[in-house]
């Protein structure tokens, strides 16, 4: 008697948007376009819009003939809520994460899902690559420089820009957190917590997407903002886990560092000003971590005025 073979895999792909129409329309595009065999993908968007503004993208793609598209609006403002509303309506054997304003490569999922196989990975996250624009200043190329990692590299946590998760990992709760929802820094909390709950999170440099670089993100002050949030990101994720003789190792080296820098930076900004701005990033992020721990308020990165 014949075996009868194995279903082709589920995947649900979540995206949330927020006042982006153009953008998601062409990523709604590329993923009916993705070269995924015999997959069953479902596509779920959820609007952080209260006014609705994606509904015209979303009825282009359906007209176009897309994947399944399921399509809610979250009219809180929160990224955290709008992810997890996403999640709320998965039932697919995986579930995906990109950005509305990303496009993945024409093998993306597949990659994330051959990665999943191969490595036993809980999670599964990919690179996303800055495409700056020809304007822009020679001195941002380093800003926007990431390290690369082999595939199959084990990481604490990552970002939901480009991630595939087993949805068994939603059996433990406790998902985005909505005290991030407006600073950022929900995927990077939600993913160390599964690390620490011994899940298995690698990485996939196969699965690429990318992202425009817009002229908001090339002024010095955006990317300075960004740092600090960062900064106090990784102080609410990482630092706060420290024992309480490491914490003080790690203040005092943060306050060498700041005070360091400090004094470097007029020496550099006549030297060199792609390292002068380097060292500025670096800073941001260092006084960001410090002011967390010294109860300064959270900067909301993802407050409408200043959502790009």
């Amino acid at each position: 008697m014949l075996a009868t073979p194995p279903s082709p895999p589920s995947v649900d792909i979540c995206i949330a948007t927020y006042r982006r129409p153009a953008m998601l329309a062409r990523l709604l595009a590329a993923l009916a376009l993705q070269q995924h065999g015999a997959l069953a993908l479902r596509l779920i968007v959820i609007d952080n819009d209260g006014d609705g503004s994606a509904w015209p993208a979303v009825e282009q793609a359906r007209a176009a003939g897309c994947p399944p598209l399921v399509y809610q609006i979250e009219p809180v403002q929160n990224i955290a809520l709008a992810r997890n509303r996403a999640l709320s309506l998965c039932h697919a054997e995986f579930i995906a994460f990109i950005d509305d304003d990303e496009l993945p490569s024409a093998a993306w999922l597949q990659a994330l899902l051959d990665c999943a196989g191969r490595y036993q990975a809980d999670v599964v996250f990919g690179p996303v690559d800055s495409v700056l624009p020809a304007h822009a200043p020679a001195w941002s190329q380093a800003c926007f420089r990431k390290a690369p990692l082999h595939t199959g590299a084990p990481v604490r946590s990552g970002g939901a820009g480009n991630v595939l998760l087993r949805r068994a990992v939603l059996a433990a709760g406790d998902w985005f957190d909505p005290s991030f929802g407006l600073t950022g820094g929900e995927d990077t909390d939600w993913f160390h917590r599964l690390y620490l709950q011994g899940r298995r999170l690698v990485w996939c440099a196969e699965a690429e997407v990318s992202e425009p670089v817009t002229d908001v993100r090339l002024q010095p002050r955006w990317l300075r903002q960004r740092a600090f949030r960062s900064g106090q990101t990784y102080y609410r994720v990482f630092v706060r886990r420290y024992r309480a003789g490491a914490s003080v190792l790690w203040f005092s080296a943060k306050v060498l560092q700041l005070l360091g820098g400090l004094a470097l930076a007029p020496l550099l900004r006549l030297a060199s000003y792609p390292a002068f701005m380097a060292l500025t990033l670096r800073l941001a992020g260092a006084a960001g971590q410090l002011s967390r721990c010294l109860g300064g308020a959270d900067f909301e990165e993802y407050h409408a005025r200043r959502y790009r």
